[in-house]
Formats: structure tokens, sequence, C-alpha cells
């Protein structure tokens, strides 16, 4: 009798538990725990990289923006862990995967950009309007260049958020299109999956950064709650005005200074010689035309300084 009534509460209390589980709102979303390989980022962990990683993205959308001169949003979306054969498994080839080392920790990690944001980065760097086309095809040289150089900038501010946590430097060792040559973690070994969605103009796509447990396993021996950075609401991008003018400010144009137009026949032109004088359609005493970017700007005049020629503006044009 008594080890029928012991049965029997096991049983009954089996039952009370499936009914509880059933109730619970938005169950079809518990994702089962596989006891073989176990968990190995703890809560906090998660947390230290989630504050991390937004402060990237916010710090990115603003670089982007400014770089490619279109709005561009870089939103944080999740840090999940998995295996990475799971992460392996997943790549449809041809992809553009970054290979970074984390100095001075012992490892790689890894940055999946999927295919219709790296042609839209691509397209806008090279002149176009940043519109997605389909990469049938594998990479070529130059994009990959022209993507070496924008993810080693992405690195600069990934340094910048782990800053408030670790003193690292991500370094880029190299871009692979391929995943079976980006094998930086053995198929079992549990990766954390950072996962942002980015979005410009109509093009919008996916990052993935994963890290492996066991690079920074030993940072995260100690982690307290009181270690984790504050996590920063998205700000907007107007309110970043100022450090957007700041960058734009350390790019290169171009600043041309020229005398009115002169027209000339193309048979005087075929028949000039040294030694020929023309005459421009320019007075002396009248100002030069300063043009930014061909776009009229200033007026000034033509002088010496130390010998050499010089441009003293003299003042600026109502034209945009």
């Amino acid at each position: 009798m008594a080890r029928m009534s012991i049965r029997e509460g096991i049983k009954k209390s089996r039952m009370r538990f499936k009914y509880r589980i059933g109730d619970v709102e938005g169950y079809e979303k518990i994702r089962k725990y596989n006891f073989r390989i176990p968990n190995r980022f703890t809560k906090d962990q998660l947390r230290a990289l989630r504050g991390i990683y937004e402060n990237f993205a916010n710090s990115a959308s603003s670089h982007l923006s400014g770089t490619l001169r279109k709005f561009c949003q870089v939103e944080f979306i999740s840090v999940e862990e998995h295996t990475f054969s799971e992460f392996n498994n997943a790549i449809n080839d041809p992809v553009l995967l970054a290979l970074i080392g984390l100095e001075p920790l012992q490892g790689m990690s890894l940055m999946e950009i999927s295919p219709s944001i790296t042609c839209g980065f691509i397209d806008r760097l090279m002149g176009g309007t940043g519109k997605f086309t389909s990469p049938n095809r594998n990479y070529t040289e130059i994009e990959i260049a022209l993507m070496e150089r924008l993810v080693t900038q992405l690195l600069g501010i990934m340094k910048e958020s782990w800053s408030v946590f670790y003193d690292i430097k991500p370094v880029l060792e190299r871009i692979e299109t391929r995943s079976q040559f980006a094998q930086i973690a053995s198929p079992n070994d549990i990766i954390a999956i950072i996962t942002f969605f980015v979005k410009m103009v109509d093009v919008e796509g996916t990052i993935n950064y994963c890290i492996p447990h066991s690079l920074v396993e030993t940072l995260f021996k100690d982690v307290k709650s009181k270690d984790v950075p504050s996590e920063k609401p998205i700000p907007d991008l107007e309110d970043k005005s100022d450090e957007i003018l700041r960058k734009i400010e350390k790019s290169d144009v171009f600043l041309r200074a020229a005398f009115n137009d002169t027209e000339i026949l193309t048979k005087n032109i075929m028949e000039l010689a040294v030694g020929d004088i023309l005459v421009l359609d320019h007075k002396v005493n009248e100002e030069i035309n300063i043009s930014v970017m061909d776009k009229l700007k200033y007026k000034g005049y033509m002088g010496t300084v130390n010998n050499r020629k010089a441009l003293k503006i003299s003042r600026k044009t109502d034209k945009e």
C-alpha cells in the first residue's frame, strides 16, 4: 500500500507540473535544455556582453552614417548561447566572414555580415546609391579590401565599448568568404552569438558576431552585477550631430580656384604653339572663383606669400 501511494503521488505531481507548464503564456518559445552540452555563460556574463554591444551598436550607427553618407541604423537584437557547429551550419556561402583577434587574449572571434548589407556597403563606398544586387559570385579583391577598411574602423569602436569593462584591442586578422576556412573553434565548443539588425535606406540585413567561451573565460571569472556597464537607450541620430560633424571635419575635400570661363574655337586650340598668348575673359582686378567639390563657395584674389602662389578669400558667395 505504501509503495502504491508513493507511485500515485509521483504520478499526480507530474500531472500537476504538466498542467502548470501548459498554462504558461508563450510556452512554445521555451528551448529544451541539452544536458550533454551545459550552458557555460552565466546570466551576468551575458548581461555584460549585452551592455558592451548595445553601446557598440549606438556608436556604429553614427560612424556608418558619416562614413557612407547615408542614414544607417545598427540595432542590437540579442545575445544567445549556442554551439559553434549550429552557427557554422547556418552559414550559406559565399559570405563575408571577418576573423578577429582580441589582444592580449589567445584565440579568434568571428563576425558574419549578411550579403545584402555587404553589397550595400560596397556599392555605397564605390559611389553608388547603396542598393542591393544579388551576389551570385565570389567577392573581388577590391571589394574585400573595401570591407577590410570598414571592418577595421568598426573594431576601433568595439575597443571603446570594451574599455569600460576590460582593456582589449580587437584586430582584424583576415577576411574569408567560405565558412570552411573560418573554423575558430571545435564543433561542440560553446559560443555567444551577438546579433545586430542593420538598415541603410532600402537595404537591411544582420551582422552576427560570435565569441567562443574559451576566449573570454578568464575575463568573466569574477563578473559581478556591479561590474556590468549600464544599458543606455538608443539615442536619436540628431542628438549626435556634433560627433558626426567632428568626424566629417577630418574628411578630405577638393578646393579649386579658377578664372572665369573663356570661350575659344577648337581650331584655335589646335593651332596653339609655345609662346602664344591667350586673352582670358577675366579682368586683372576681378575676383577669382573658389569652388569646394565643384560647388562655388567663395571669391578671392591671387597673390604671393614667401615666394609661393597664394589665394586670399575676400567674401562668401550666396550660392549653396
